[in-house]
């Protein structure tokens, strides 16, 4: 498996962030999971734009409605610097999250998808709530998404329940961090 590390956007990975947009728009449409992890990249009028959004959301200012601090970070392959996945750490859960969104969120380039990265990517993210002391870390996924059920059951994700919202059934997963650490050394 090539080498990734986890990085914050810049400017520097412009290209290949809308490029990665691009590719989910079209592999991924009409999935209820489309735009997941992705931070609301699909939303935003320029990248830009985004780029500042991120910033302003690791220092918890101009933060919509519902939404709590959280830090994005760029999943890069090292031998080509190709941006593989993104995803989203929250600093914090809302009855929402809670219930629904988790503490990440991620997605994987369609093209590369299949070939481990997502376990990779969320590993690497779970290193980095450790650093920021989110020692129990919740992850959903949507029912039918079974691949995200299987990576997140990978990374020791212990099964709690299944909410609904609006039609859509979420499985909620749980992290013991530090004792995933223990296992992995």
């Amino acid at each position: 498996m090539d080498e990734v590390v986890l990085v914050e956007p810049s400017l520097e990975y412009k290209d290949d962030v809308m490029s990665f947009l691009e590719e989910v728009r079209v592999a991924d449409e009409g999935m209820h999971w489309q735009y997941a992890g992705m931070s609301r990249l699909e939303k935003s009028n320029t990248y830009e734009e985004w780029l500042q959004e991120k910033e302003d959301e690791e220092k918890g200012i101009n933060l919509p409605d519902g939404y709590v601090p959280s830090s994005t970070y760029l999943c890069v392959r090292v031998a080509d610097n190709k941006v593989i996945g993104i995803c989203n750490i929250r600093h914090e859960l809302t009855e929402f999250l809670l219930n629904y969104g988790g503490h990440i969120g991620q997605s994987i380039r369609p093209s590369q998808r299949g070939k481990g990265y997502g376990t990779i990517q969320l590993l690497k993210a779970l290193e980095k709530c450790s650093q920021m002391n989110i020692n129990h870390v919740l992850l959903t996924c949507v029912e039918d998404n079974i691949i995200s059920a299987k990576t997140i059951k990978k990374c020791m994700g212990e099964y709690e329940n299944t909410t609904e919202k609006k039609g859509t059934r979420y499985k909620r997963y749980w992290i013991d961090v530090e004792k995933l650490k223990n296992m992995t050394k």
